[in-house]
């Protein structure tokens, strides 16, 4: 045998190889991979007839260089052929990174659709809520989140034509038909209003990320406290801090390196909320809960249910009451057995516009 072949032959059993010793000695240089879940644990040996599929679960998700091979797949698709290695990450015009959440790119074309019965039941929920709410004398409002593409159709890419109507305003306006007094906050209009006043200066939601930024939650937050008759702190009791280069959560899905400018915000004052740790009762009942309370105990208090875009709003929001609840769920129907034991004053459900039918198909009504 020739000295190359004896070579290639070498090398090849050596690639064959290293997904094994990887798994012994831990030598992969990619040591941490974002997943949007938790691996297979190694199943407990048995001779049951699952133990077969279990294993190789198992082995899937944790078989040497695994998360090398995919952070690599990853930049090659991403920086060579310019296409995204997740089907659900979309690579849009001038490095904005879009994600089809729930159909939420469906939606964003006008085609995703709601049914009058899922929207006749969403509606009567929500009233119920609503209504049960002010009976016991809580404050109630409902919150939308715009979707980014909602705010920035125009860096989507050409194959995908932005259109509305989208699904939320099918609830929305069979809501506000029957109920016309209901408490919602429809945050869309008032967000493409902030991106025009801000044009050439500054973005209001994430190139790489699925939210808004602190300065699009700013703008939201502000109309949030004229819902609730709180005294805002302004844009001027802020300054503008500009001098982050981050990742996004897509960048993150994609295991791509892009990254953006992040417009941020910080306090000129200093803030008065402070982290309360949750029991292990509430970790428990919940998910993710997050607790804080004020070093001024006459304010009020507020019970929220929530995603993951009000996460910019809570050190906002908090500065305005004496204990908050934040609780990182989207239920249709309100169990004020539940909410009661916070003793709340202020009640807000939350969510962002593409969840509407996952929020629908939970109404018990």
């Amino acid at each position: 045998m020739s000295v190359q072949s004896k070579f290639l032959t070498i090398t090849f059993a050596l690639i064959l190889a290293l997904p094994t010793l990887d798994s012994i000695f831990h030598f992969s240089p990619i040591k941490d991979l974002f997943e949007k879940r938790l691996p297979a644990e190694k199943p407990q040996f048995s001779f049951s007839k699952d133990y077969p599929k279990n294993f190789e679960k198992f082995f899937d998700d944790n078989y040497g260089f695994r998360k090398t091979l995919i952070a690599i797949n990853a930049n090659i698709a991403d920086d060579i052929f310019n296409e995204s290695p997740d089907a659900r990450a979309v690579i849009g015009k001038d490095g904005w990174l879009y994600f089809d959440n729930e159909n939420s790119l469906l939606d964003a074309t006008g085609r995703a659709t709601l049914s009058d019965d899922l929207v006749a039941r969403g509606v009567e929920s929500f009233a119920k809520n609503w209504q049960k709410m002010r009976e016991k004398n809580i404050n109630y409002l409902l919150i939308i989140a715009a979707d980014k593409s909602t705010i920035y159709p125009e860096f989507l890419p050409d194959y995908i034509k932005p259109s509305e109507p989208h699904r939320i305003d099918k609830f929305l306006d069979a809501l506000r038909k029957k109920y016309p007094d209901f408490p919602v906050l429809d945050l869309r209009p008032l967000l493409k209003k902030s991106k025009k006043m801000a044009e050439g200066t500054e973005l209001i939601y994430h190139k790489t990320d699925t939210h808004w930024n602190r300065r699009g939650a700013h703008y939201a937050y502000l109309e949030i406290a004229k819902k609730l008759n709180l005294k805002p702190q302004l844009r001027e009791d802020f300054f503008n801090k500009e001098d982050d280069m981050i990742r996004g959560d897509i960048s993150d899905i994609m295991n791509s390196e892009s990254r953006h400018l992040d417009y941020s915000l910080a306090p000129k004052f200093k803030e008065s909320h402070f982290v309360v740790p949750a029991t292990n009762e509430e970790i428990e009942k919940f998910h993710r809960p997050m607790f804080y309370a004020n070093k001024n105990k006459n304010l009020p208090i507020i019970f929220v249910y929530k995603d993951s875009y009000f996460g910019d709003l809570i050190s906002l929001v908090s500065e305005h009451f004496s204990r908050s609840f934040y609780v990182n769920e989207f239920p249709c129907d309100l169990n004020y057995e539940i909410i009661k034991n916070f003793h709340p004053n202020v009640v807000v459900q939350e969510f962002w516009e593409g969840r509407i039918e996952v929020v629908l198909n939970r109404c018990n009504n």
